[in-house]
């Protein structure tokens, strides 16, 4: 992940464009810092994988609502994706609370509670 403010310029426009090469070179650099953030708030590797990928899928979606706010493109992207990766770790302890949560309620406890 040692890429100048231009090669990043570069590859953030061609993922604006939608240019398969751009966004596999994006995630190809960021991929390692991205699954390093979400290993720390996942309770398991394929669960980090999921959170990564999630992530990127945003990245590529919202892309064109990034703006740098640092002289160094390098810098403000690395920190725009970071808070994007843990919204995703976010997002994901959610789903999967809420399914566990589901998981664990006796569906004849609902029903009493109904009547």
């Amino acid at each position: 992940m040692h890429l100048t403010n231009q090669q990043i310029k570069i590859i953030l426009n061609g993922c604006r464009l939608n240019e398969r090469g751009a966004q596999k070179e994006l995630y190809r650099n960021y991929y390692s810092y991205a699954m390093s953030i979400a290993f720390q708030y996942s309770y398991n590797y394929d669960n980090a994988v999921e959170i990564t990928n999630d992530a990127f899928l945003k990245i590529y979606k919202d892309l064109k609502n990034f703006a740098p706010h640092f002289d160094s493109t390098v810098v403000s992207f690395t920190a725009w994706l970071k808070k994007v990766v843990l919204n995703a770790c976010i997002d994901q302890g959610r789903k999967y609370n809420i399914k566990e949560i589901m998981a664990s309620v006796d569906p004849e406890l609902v029903l009493l509670s109904d009547e």
